[in-house]
């Protein structure tokens, strides 16, 4: 399999279609040609061939280029809204969904004084059209 522009694609993207070669009882290739010489795009292309673990070339694909639009504003018109840099403050977001899910477990409908301005910030922002 040859695969013109490689640098177009995901490092996920890829992985998928080197696993579909060499599936037979023939020896088979995958051959990425790509365009451009930025260090970005050969760190890209070394990845893929110094491994087949797709947890590393997820991970590294992650850290490469980013984590994209939350809400994919772009498509949508949404005003650009970035929550966090899911490689590098995964730590950080595990803390909010557990302070997350511990709020909500104490107070299911947010009616707790405490809670009110949440509530009210979340009511705003989608209109009242969530249940909580």
């Amino acid at each position: 399999m040859v695969i013109q522009n490689a640098e177009r694609f995901g490092l996920a993207a890829l992985h998928q279609l080197r696993g579909r070669v060499g599936r037979g009882e023939y020896k088979s290739y995958c051959i990425l040609k790509y365009q451009g010489r930025s260090d970005k795009i050969r760190e890209r292309m070394k990845v893929m061939q110094e491994t087949n673990d797709g947890f590393v070339i997820s991970e590294k694909d992650l850290e490469l280029r980013g984590s994209g639009e939350f809400f994919g504003t772009k498509q949508h018109g949404i005003p650009e809204f970035k929550v966090a840099n899911l490689f590098e403050d995964t730590s950080l977001l595990k803390a909010a969904q557990s302070l997350a899910i511990k709020i909500l477990d104490d107070d299911p409908n947010l009616e707790k004084t405490e809670n009110l301005l949440l509530k009210n910030a979340i009511d705003k922002k989608f209109n009242g059209n969530i249940e909580i």
